[in-house]
């Protein structure tokens, strides 16, 4: 039995063997069943010859009324995402106005948290410097305490474990 036409697709033959569950070779079957997994044309012909009676067709078509939704989904989401922006951009933009006009009516007597930030910056920025110099010569105190090191006990004539 010939499982395929000239131009590829399977013969009405090899598809009715397979309908009726007759006695295929092992190879033929897998070479059908292949075909069936990526080929449109013949795996509608087969649903086709399986189905008793003719495939039904829907009264109306939903593709237009899909298309409607997500078209809606695309069109929320966006607004969505630049209505959230937008409210960010006007909510600090309205902070740094109204703080800007505060600060012109108030008479300030102690620095402002920004003046503090600075100057303690700068304090510490200006005392890092020695407090890692101790820290360090601390550090190498601690080595420097452990006896003699290897090369000078070797250089003495002693020996290496």
């Amino acid at each position: 039995m010939t499982c395929f036409r000239p131009d590829g697709h399977l013969t009405d033959e090899a598809l009715a063997a397979l309908i009726r569950g007759d006695a295929l070779a092992e190879l033929d079957r897998l070479e059908i069943a292949e075909h069936l997994a990526y080929c449109d044309p013949c795996l509608q012909r087969y649903t086709e010859l399986l189905a008793e009676a003719p495939l039904l067709t829907p009264a109306r078509s939903c593709q237009e009324s899909l298309r409607r939704r997500i078209w809606r989904r695309a069109v929320q989401l966006g607004v969505n995402r630049y209505a959230t922006a937008a409210a960010a951009v006007v909510l600090a933009l309205t902070v740094l106005w109204g703080s800007a006009g505060l600060a012109g009516q108030t008479v300030r007597t102690e620095p402002t948290l920004l003046e503090r930030a600075g100057t303690a910056l700068t304090e510490w920025t200006d005392a890092w410097p020695q407090a890692w110099a101790d820290a360090l010569s601390g550090f190498s105190d601690l080595f420097e305490n452990f006896g003699v090191s290897p090369r000078n006990d070797l250089t003495q004539g002693g020996t290496h474990p």
